[in-house]
């Protein structure tokens, strides 16, 4: 709508333009020519004495309405006007200025043809140059490199383009050409024997001379496209290749190759991207190899770390055995063995995850009640769950809820998550642990064990980097700990063959661990996955929650 009030405006615009330089000419003829000038004095003298037609008032005031309505809108609509001026400049730019001169010269040419042929009066060629002046000043104005889109600049151009293009490119626009020059070429040449051929007497030999004519302009015509559409097909057949290739390679498969023959167009495309494909090969294999590097130098590091440690560990025991030394030597002794006991735990967490990310792990796994196994990782917690402000709300199903996995592995699992809430959740908040079966979107069945709490600090990072290695919840490092738990935690859940997720709302932390659920039936003692595990676990029905840290879940803990 817009551009039908910018064009209406302009029109105007243009209208009155019109008028006003018919009318300036006017008066210059009146100038210039006295008999011109009585002819209009007289005709003065009869309007004052009322010796005129009748139609004249109501042409006069026709002509005086028209004009305020031009003027109207041309002042209502001139915002318009001037985005539709900006349009007509953009499209002006398009066109070569040689093409505008011969257009130019071309009207100009004809109006004063018109002009002395005609009894017009000599005015159509004053207005038309006015028009095209004012066209002109809107290009120039408008489009800065008014004299530089000329047909030279456009054919340089070009030819640079060309020269930047790709083989791809180049040999299409070469086969896109010669085909067009080829079907010219045809026609041309049966135009001309066709005309030659039509100036000769009539004959039957002439005519046969005529109708293979035009078998041979048909037969280049057909034959020509037939030609440029087998090279497309064979093009899109190796662009076929490039892309099923492309979706191997995306989908894993770094060992897919293309044959594409040396004389496609697509041939220098293919090439590069087996070239891409050999850079990637070996950009993983490099990336493999520098992970498996760093993983053994930190095994061997923590390994020779490890064996004076222990001596280390040892004579502080030795040392606490010995009787009458100073409280203040006491004190050391103490401090000594708190560090060199964190010191052992970390060098066992970096000996765990270094043997998760090279895959060198063990497992013993077997079927095992997931429910159970998370209720005496509880129990054998009590201490530590006795000590903590939080509020545990556990929710554990009776019925028994199967997984193959390792009751080692995951007793770590469970063991780390739990200190982790201790660590990092908000002091006298809740924690809610709670142990489903769920349905996958595959419909397999999965036993699921999700753990919420609020965190102390601000959480500032995503779930990835969470459970990466030797990342705290608080970036201060001023908490106990190696920053291993969750990434020892998500090894070992994988490791076994479970899934492991981690997310983030606001302060809201939430953990899941996901295991299939065995088909089977029959309960799996799990007195022997417990004895498999670091701590001894104690036999299922004599374990029992911290009544003073742990109540069922839905129930608010007593008053105080």
């Amino acid at each position: 709508m817009d551009v039908f009030k910018g064009a209406i405006s302009w029109i105007s615009f243009l209208l009155l333009l019109c008028g006003l330089t018919t009318g300036l000419l006017f008066l210059l003829f009146i100038a210039l020519d006295p008999q011109l000038a009585g002819g209009l004095g007289e005709a003065i003298v009869n309007l004052t004495y009322g010796d005129y037609p009748r139609w004249l008032p109501v042409a006069g005031l026709s002509v005086l309405l028209f004009v305020a309505a031009l003027l109207a809108l041309l002042f209502a609509f001139r915002k318009d006007r001037h985005d539709f001026e900006n349009r007509l400049a953009l499209w002006f730019s398009k066109i070569w200025v040689e093409i505008k001169l011969l257009v130019i010269v071309a009207v100009l040419l004809v109006t004063v043809l018109l002009d002395f042929s005609t009894t017009v009066g000599g005015w159509l060629t004053p207005v038309a140059a006015v028009l095209f002046l004012y066209f002109l000043c809107l290009d120039i104005g408008k489009n800065h490199q008014f004299f530089r889109h000329n047909i030279i600049h456009s054919l340089l151009k070009a030819l640079n383009s060309y020269r930047d293009m790709t083989t791809f490119e180049q040999r299409s626009i070469r086969r896109l050409f010669s085909t067009l020059a080829v079907i010219v070429g045809v026609l041309g040449v049966s135009a001309g024997l066709f005309l030659f051929l039509l100036r000769a007497d009539a004959s039957p030999i002439r005519d046969f001379f005529l109708f293979g004519v035009l078998c041979f302009a048909a037969a280049g015509v057909i034959g020509s496209i037939f030609w440029y559409t087998l090279s497309l097909k064979r093009d899109l057949r190796d662009w076929s290749v490039l892309m099923a290739q492309i979706a191997e390679m995306y989908g894993g498969n770094l060992n897919a190759v293309n044959h594409i023959p040396p004389n496609s167009n697509l041939y220098d495309c293919a090439m590069q991207l087996n070239m891409i494909r050999t850079g990637i090969q070996k950009a993983v294999e490099e990336g493999i190899k520098a992970d498996r590097t760093k993983v053994e130098l930190i095994t061997n590091v923590s390994h020779d770390i490890k064996t004076p440690l222990t001596s280390i560990i040892s004579y502080v025991e030795l040392l606490k055995r010995e009787p009458d030394l100073p409280p203040h030597v006491m004190d050391y002794i103490k401090t000594i063995s708190q560090k060199a006991d964190r010191l052992n735990h970390i060098v066992q967490d970096v000996f765990e995850v270094s043997k998760a990310a090279t895959g060198n792990i063990s497992l013993d796994l077997e079927d095992l009640d997931i429910g159970k196994l998370l209720q005496q990782t509880f129990g054998e917690m009590e201490e530590t769950l006795r000590h903590s402000t939080l509020t545990w709300r556990v929710d554990i199903p009776d019925a028994p809820l199967l997984v193959h996995a390792d009751g080692q592995r995951l007793y770590r699992v469970f063991q780390n998550l739990i200190r982790n809430c201790d660590q990092y959740a908000l002091e006298g908040s809740r924690v809610y642990v709670a142990v489903s079966a769920q349905s996958g979107p595959d419909g397999k069945s999965f036993a699921t064990v999700t753990i919420r709490n609020i965190s102390r600090n601000e959480i500032t990072m995503d779930a990835e980097h969470l459970t990466a290695r030797f990342v705290r919840g608080d970036q201060n490092r001023t908490t106990e700990g190696s920053g291993l738990g969750l990434s020892i935690a998500k090894s070992f859940t994988e490791a076994c063959g479970g899934r492991f997720n981690v997310h983030t709302d606001g302060d809201l932390f939430l953990v899941a661990v996901q295991f299939p659920l065995v088909v089977k039936t029959p309960a799996v003692p799990l007195a022997a996955a417990g004895s498999q595990a670091e701590p001894p676990v104690a036999p299922v029905g004599e374990t029992q929650l911290p009544e003073e840290t742990v109540s069922p879940a839905g129930q608010e803990p007593p008053a105080e």
